[in-house]
Formats: C-alpha cells, sequence, structure tokens
C-alpha cells in the first residue's frame, strides 16, 4: 500500500545482513529486478520465496534473480504479483529443487479498472494461461494457481 517503503535498497540489506536465511517474505511495487537480483545472489541458501504485490514477475526479471541465484529455492509464493506464464516456465526449469508454485492474483493486480469487461476478459485470457501450464511435464503437482473473481 506503500510502494516506496520497501525497496531494492532493502532488498540489498537483507541479502548482505542475513545470507544465511532460508525462507524470506517480501513485498511492495518497489520491488525491482536489481533488489531482488542482489536478494538471490547472496541468499544462496534460500528454500521459500514469496513476493508480495510486487511489479510483474516477467521472463527478463525470472532469467536476471535465477542468474544470480536461487538454485536451492523449494517453494515460490507469488502473491498478488503479475506473473508470465513465461517467467514459471523459466523458473521451473532453473530451480531445480521446485516442489511448489503457488500463484495468487486478482483482476485489481493486472488492471486499474478492475471493473471494465475487456479488463475482465484480459483476466480470464491470463488466468487460463497459467492453468494451461498445469498440463505441462513437471508442473501438474507443483503449480497451484488461485485467482480472485469479481463478486
Amino acid at each position: 500500500q506503500q510502494p516506496a517503503r520497501f525497496s531494492n535498497r532493502c532488498l540489498q540489506t537483507i541479502g548482505r545482513c542475513w545470507p544465511h536465511l532460508r525462507a524470506l517474505g517480501v513485498g511492495g511495487a518497489g520491488c525491482g529486478i536489481q533488489g531482488l537480483a542482489s536478494l538471490a545472489r547472496n541468499c544462496m541458501r534460500l528454500q521459500v520465496l514469496e513476493l508480495d504485490h510486487v511489479s510483474e514477475i516477467n521472463q527478463e526479471v525470472a532469467a536476471e534473480v535465477c542468474r544470480e541465484g536461487l538454485k536451492g529455492l523449494e517453494m515460490l509464493v507469488l502473491s498478488s504479483t503479475p506473473v508470465t506464464p513465461k517467467a514459471l516456465l523459466h523458473f521451473n526449469s532453473v530451480c531445480r529443487n521446485l516442489k511448489s508454485i503457488v500463484v495468487q492474483i486478482g483482476i485489481e493486480d493486472y488492471f486499474e479498472d478492475p471493473n471494465s469487461p475487456e479488463a475482465r476478459k484480459l483476466f480470464d485470457e491470463m488466468v487460463n494461461k497459467l492453468q494451461a501450464l498445469k498440463k505441462r511435464p513437471g508442473f501438474s503437482k507443483i503449480l497451484h494457481v488461485k485467482a480472485d473473481s469479481l463478486c
């Protein structure tokens, strides 16, 4: 809710001060690719990572973060964090120990006007693309997509 409160600088500090972390939940729109990459590089033992209300995780972000670390990651939780199917494919191919990927999203995470019919259509398409990943080898048991629908 206050994106300036938590930033890349905070992620860098966490990585430098607590390099032996095994689980971490962070969030906010101020958490970007540089901070996440620094965190991955410094916290080599990270097994559980939860990202909450972080800007979109696309393939570029996933590639950069995985290049720096996350080799021992077992669980990735993305709460209210838009993510692309290609990013999830990348995490699954690089993080060999992944046992669970949880994606919890709502239409408001993607669109400023969640009530528009166009936003609803695009959101449903995105959710369907994420759900379709479950049909791929190695995804059926580990991917859990929880999408909020408008009431």
